[in-house]
């Protein structure tokens, strides 16, 4: 280990690699085995699990915990006091916001904002009416279901009430069996 103490030291397994330019503040954790890329800034009274990857340019806010075997992107900003399970992978350029939890097993795409969600569990579908548009499909850990498709973002009990209204029967089918496994 390169440092570890008893005032707040941070502590680094020697099998761990962190590139140049990162920040690494006292009273911080990261487990065996991580690699951590260039230019990132890791916030006090983190921990990092064992064998995860974080790109570079990253920054992760004060207070996080990021389970085991996590991969994240490049240029993505975790907010403090967020936690994210073990075996998630987040692509390049995602935002979550401060206080956000992610469930175990977790894949969020490149480019996603994540805002107080506290996710149980989320599947994203393409091209469901041919449009080659997205469906989105998130799981709440209150258990509610969120729906984003295109420029709405509701309910399934909206989502479904608008897609008869316009006509959409095939969206109603396809996402009210596809929730019951979400």
């Amino acid at each position: 280990m390169f440092n570890t103490n008893e005032k707040g030291g941070w502590i680094i397994p020697a099998e761990t690699a962190v590139a140049s330019g990162t920040h690494i503040p006292d009273c911080t954790e990261i487990g065996d085995d991580c690699n951590i890329g260039d230019d990132c800034k890791i916030g006090r009274y983190c921990k990092i699990g064992r064998y995860c990857k974080i790109g570079r340019y990253c920054k992760i806010g004060d207070g996080c915990n990021i389970g085991d075997d996590c991969n994240i992107g490049d240029d993505c900003k975790i907010g403090n006091d967020c936690n994210i399970g073990n075996d998630c992978n987040i692509g390049d350029d995602c935002k979550i916001a401060e206080g956000c939890n992610i469930a175990e097993g977790c894949r969020i795409g490149d480019g996603c904002v994540w805002l107080g969600v506290v996710v149980k569990s989320w599947l994203t579908l393409a091209n469901v009416d041919g449009s080659n548009r997205q469906v989105k499909i998130v799981r709440a850990t209150d258990d509610q279901i969120k729906i984003e498709a295109g420029c709405f973002q509701g309910s399934l009990a909206e989502f479904i009430a608008r897609a008869k209204v316009e006509g959409k029967l095939r969206y109603v089918s396809i996402l009210s069996a596809i929730v019951e496994h979400v």
